[in-house]
């Protein structure tokens, strides 16, 4: 099926602006593909593995469980779920509101869980899942087996697990051929297919030029490629945009997307993190400078301990720094567990690509991971604790920063001391006051010095004394003093604002870590009186990994061992997992489609070969990303067009393209239609790194604040990410929301306006050559003689050419050809 919905067919027939929009963004992408039936994505399994049923282990299980059904309820099975108990249903699929467990948990008539509500969100997760159908994932032969391990032969064998051997690439007449084109023809060929034809050169260039920056190609490039699109020129074009800081700057985003990268603390708070950005500039410059992919782990991983005087090192653990966080939390120890479970969980999704927080509460009920492997790995963040003191800047800027302000303590040490005397007692009271509100058992511990706490209690003292540095920054100090003694306080804070022109500008400080203790508090499994080493998966790693501790350092050295085995060649999954993700968004789908999931519940490689290829020749190239990169691009592969002349055969022996027999039709993502907005408009500041913009600004979206309650609207609408989980795929939706904000929404209308100013009358009144002008800039292509036609029928409409040239701009910018990669 094929609708016409090309912007000019509509003009020629004067269809109301408004359908043509709605009908360009909403109807179109529904010809490429057909509803499947309903069924539990691995994304929704991740979902309930890791956040709903630890939940109801943890809240609901005792009271309505196999061992006892309170009310004749049991919440421990699809099937009992639905069936209920005395009060009748507690679930409607689909319908939140009208459930029963829902009104439970927010102590709405009934109070449950009885001892303690439900955080919100954890209501907010349980309503998500409720109203996506309250699927339950299916149980394997596994969770039925009662005997303990050994693993499975299959379990064993299972493909993710064995390790990696660089296979021959296939034989076929072209010798000189890319090996993954030997790959990819021999496979289509058993399936008697063959890929499509080259690309056009004006559609390959764009498809290029997007992949690998993220921006439209220049009018220039593409008139130089169609004129010469020999493969000599291809492969400049190739280098030359692998060195553009563009390419980093595109790149980094889905590597952010995969760690939950976020600027502000969630939870209802959700503070800003005023130096989260230096994380994001480090990932940029990793991806531009070829930063070989096994340091770029160690780095994030331990940086502190491995490297620890390259400051861009210290950055890099900010990767340990992007959980959420909760600044009137009381319960410490359940947040600092929270903590840790996000680190663990983002570990295993990120880079090993499997689901290991469906192994928190029990051995997984699919794939060979054990509850003691879970923690196992967290064991290696264990000793952890966030560091703020570190200052940012050369050092150079340090010293210069650091003589400076020594000599503004020493001009104002006789005020400060005075003014710190008159607010001690109120300091002091507020400390105390604050530590009452925690639980019994963690006060002890901060009433302690900090030389008398145990490791573990010196992390329960950090997170409670950030809430109590909170309070204190909001007293308001005003109110505090009467009479003599609040004119006093005037008088000297008058006297020390008079100094601050001798103070130094703040440098601002790194968001790293770094262990409590050389000893690290004990990881233990819940409900259990086992302690646990750090360690691998155990069928990986039966033996706990060797700990060696930094000679030197303060560290226990845990993390180092972790790095080190995470991105050891003996290691099936590291390289794997991330060729698997550089494909992926090459192609719009991985060798394995569930690219975070390389267990049992995801999918088998298309190509096992040539995964395994790829990423042997990728940890023998030193982990060059670009390498990989341009092994790809310069692929037939890559290079073929989207349409075939077979294609309908090709469809019924290969409906999901599985195979890759054409290129596939991509929609952009939101960042990439944002960019290109300004882009075309002539607006966009490719000025790179610094703080979070806001988002008015006319820079690219990778600088964009990320405020985790308060997303951009335009990338929220078109699929951009939540910060909240780790993110291995966009999803791509078609809503009338997209189409009513293309229509409307003042930023678009104001980037169509742009647009018509920056291409009206660049050829004098030579209509003609606008209408060209303006399709090579946002198609990349020449207009057709219909194209031109309809145009001019379509701006003779207006009275005001100016009018007519920004409305004709408008429905340009919002047809299919700009938001899709062909």
């Amino acid at each position: 099926m094929h609708l016409n919905l090309s912007c000019s067919s509509m003009v020629a027939k004067k269809t109301p602006c408004i359908i043509i929009l709605a009908l360009n963004v909403v109807l179109y992408p529904l010809c490429a593909q057909q509803a499947g039936p309903a069924k539990m994505t691995a994304r929704e399994t991740h979902f309930f593995e890791q956040q709903i049923r630890p939940l109801l282990v943890a809240n609901c299980i005792s009271c309505h469980g196999p061992q006892k059904q309170e009310n004749n309820l049991r919440l421990d099975s699809q099937a009992m779920l639905l069936k209920g108990g005395d009060s009748g249903t507690v679930v409607e699929p689909g319908k939140p509101d009208e459930s029963l467990l829902i009104a439970a948990v927010q102590y709405d008539g009934l109070e449950m869980p009885p001892k303690q509500p439900l955080t919100r969100q954890q209501i907010d997760h349980l309503r998500q899942w409720i109203k996506d159908g309250a699927k339950w994932p299916p149980v394997s032969d596994r969770a039925l087996r009662e005997e303990e391990r050994p693993f499975t032969p299959a379990e064993q064998e299972f493909w993710s697990f064995q390790p990696i051997a660089k296979p021959r690439p296939p034989g076929i007449r072209r010798t000189d051929s890319n090996p993954i084109d030997r790959f990819i023809f021999v496979k289509l060929r058993k399936q008697g297919l063959r890929i499509a034809p080259p690309a056009q050169p004006e559609q390959l260039i764009r498809r290029l030029y997007l992949d690998l920056t993220g921006l439209l190609p220049p009018i220039e490039s593409v008139t130089s490629f169609v004129e010469d699109p020999s493969d000599s020129h291809y492969q400049k074009i190739v280098d030359e945009l692998l060195q553009s800081p563009r390419h980093g700057e595109r790149w980094s985003r889905f590597w952010l997307d995969l760690v939950r990268y976020a600027e502000s603390d969630g939870y209802n708070s959700d503070d800003y993190r005023e130096n989260a950005w230096r994380y994001r500039d480090y990932v940029i410059d990793s991806f531009n400078t070829d930063k070989p992919y096994d340091q770029f782990i160690r780095e994030q991983i331990a940086g502190d301990e491995l490297y620890p005087h390259d400051q861009q090192a210290l950055i890099a653990t900010g990767y340990l720094r992007h959980w959420i966080y909760e600044y009137n939390q009381r319960d410490a120890k359940s947040q600092w567990s929270i903590i840790l479970n996000d680190i663990t969980d983002v570990t295993g999704d990120a880079i090993l690509g499997l689901g290991m927080s469906c192994a928190r509460c029990h051995d997984h009920k699919f794939d060979p991971i054990l509850q003691k492997d879970y923690f196992r790995l967290q064991a290696f963040f264990a000793p952890l604790l966030p560091v703020d003191s570190q200052l940012a800047g050369t050092p150079q800027q340090q010293r210069e920063y650091q003589i400076a302000l020594n000599q503004w303590e020493t001009e104002s040490t006789v005020i400060r001391k005075q003014i710190e005397a008159m607010q001690s007692p109120v300091i002091e009271s507020t400390t105390t006051n604050q530590i009452e509100k925690f639980p019994l058992d963690v006060r002890p511990a901060l009433y302690k010095q900090p030389q008398q706490r145990t490791p573990y209690e010196k992390q329960l003292a950090y997170l409670a004394f950030r809430q109590v540095e909170f309070q204190i920054k909001r007293i308001d100090w005003s109110k505090q003093f009467k009479d003599e003694e609040l004119e006093k306080w005037e008088q000297l804070s008058a006297q020390l604002a008079t100094l601050n022109d001798h103070k130094p500008k703040p440098l601002g400080n790194i968001a790293a870590v770094t262990d409590i203790d050389k000893l690290a508090p004990p990881t233990v499994v819940p409900d259990s009186e086992q302690t646990v080493e750090p360690g691998g998966l155990s069928l990986l790693d039966p033996l706990a990994t060797p700990i060696v501790a930094p000679p030197g350092n303060a560290t226990t050295g845990r993390r180092s061992a972790l790095a080190n085995w995470l991105t050891s060649p003996d290691n099936p999954l590291t390289s794997r997992v991330f060729v698997n993700r550089i494909w992926q968004h090459h192609f719009g789908q991985g060798l394995v489609s569930t690219p975070s999931d390389f267990g049992t519940l995801g999918t088998r490689p298309s190509h096992p070969r040539l995964l395994d290829f790829l990423a042997a020749t990728f940890m023998q190239n030193q982990w060059s990303i670009k390498h990989l990169h341009r092994m790809i691009v310069t692929s037939q592969t890559y290079r073929q067009s989207a349409l075939h002349p077979q294609a309908e055969r090709a469809r019924q022996l290969d409906p999901s393209n599985r195979w890759l027999w054409r290129a596939n039709i991509r929609r952009l993502d939101s960042e990439q239609i944002r960019d290109n907005m300004l882009y075309v408009s002539g607006e966009l500041n490719l000025q790179s790194g610094g703080s979070g913009q806001a988002d008015d600004s006319l820079r690219r979206s990778i600088f964009l604040k990320v405020i985790r309650n308060q997303p951009n609207s335009l990338l929220l609408t078109f699929d951009g990410t939540d910060p909240i989980l780790s993110t291995p795929e966009r999803n791509t939706t078609t809503t009338p929301t997209q189409a009513l904000l293309m229509m409307n929404n003042p930023w678009i209308l104001k980037r169509a306006n742009k647009l018509a100013d920056h291409t009206r009358g660049q050829h004098g009144d030579q209509l003609h050559s606008d209408i060209q002008h303006i399709h090579r800039l946002l198609y990349s292509r020449e207009p057709t003689e219909r194209e031109y036609k309809m145009a001019r029928d379509f701006l003779a409409q207006f009275d005001s050419h100016e009018t007519g040239w920004r409305d004709y701009c408008h429905v340009l910018l919002a047809a299919n050809e700009f938001f899709y990669i062909q």
